[in-house]
């Protein structure tokens, strides 16, 4: 196991998205693609802001490893992922402060993203155990998630602010090793399926 990947983000390349380090030259690309519904269900906080120098430098200082996400037809920047709570003693990671722009919601983007991330989590870090973090109000999300082949494991009541200062509930999902083979089949036909609407 080489544990420089547990330390430094992922470049991941696929046929329709390319996920990179996330750079501070990215901030015009992701102003663009930010819309207000971006971060309707993000935690209260500077995360939920759009798309600045300072809350990109945020993100960069966070410890996550983040995104940027990359329309591979087009070149544009669509959105940003991350990995954080990398635990390589455990062999576990959480994905999430994910968003794309309205513009390829539900196009072969989020699900080949979801794939080159859970690719990189079962095999180049050999990690157990990937997870989800979702506001149960989030029902797009939540749907997402549940389509990976994710597995609801439970709810953390009152767990953090929404932005409009009510109390989230968050609910944890995960995709495990042994289960990954079977959800990765059904995530590549699921892909496949959007990418030729």
């Amino acid at each position: 196991m080489n544990t420089d990947h547990w330390r430094e983000p992922p470049t991941l390349s696929g046929e329709f998205v390319l996920l990179r380090p996330t750079e501070m030259s990215d901030v015009a690309g992701l102003a663009r693609a930010y819309d207000d519904d971006t971060f309707r269900y993000f935690p209260f906080g500077i995360e939920s802001l759009p798309p600045t120098q300072e809350t990109l430098r945020h993100a960069l200082d966070s410890g996550r490893q983040t995104l940027t996400q990359v329309d591979a037809q087009t070149g544009e920047i669509v959105g940003m992922t991350s990995l954080y709570n990398l635990s390589e003693l455990h062999r576990r990671v959480t994905i999430g402060y994910t968003w794309v722009s309205s513009g390829v919601r539900g196009s072969a983007i989020n699900p080949e993203s979801k794939l080159l991330l859970l690719d990189h989590v079962f095999g180049t870090l050999d990690a157990v155990r990937a997870e989800f973090n979702v506001d149960d109000l989030n029902v797009r999300s939540r749907r997402a998630v549940t389509a990976l082949g994710a597995s609801e494991d439970g709810a953390l009541r009152r767990h953090t602010r929404r932005r409009d200062g009510t109390w989230r509930t968050t609910i944890v999902y995960s995709v495990i090793d042994e289960e990954w083979p079977s959800a990765r089949a059904g995530l590549v036909e699921r892909m496949h399926r959007r990418s030729t609407r």
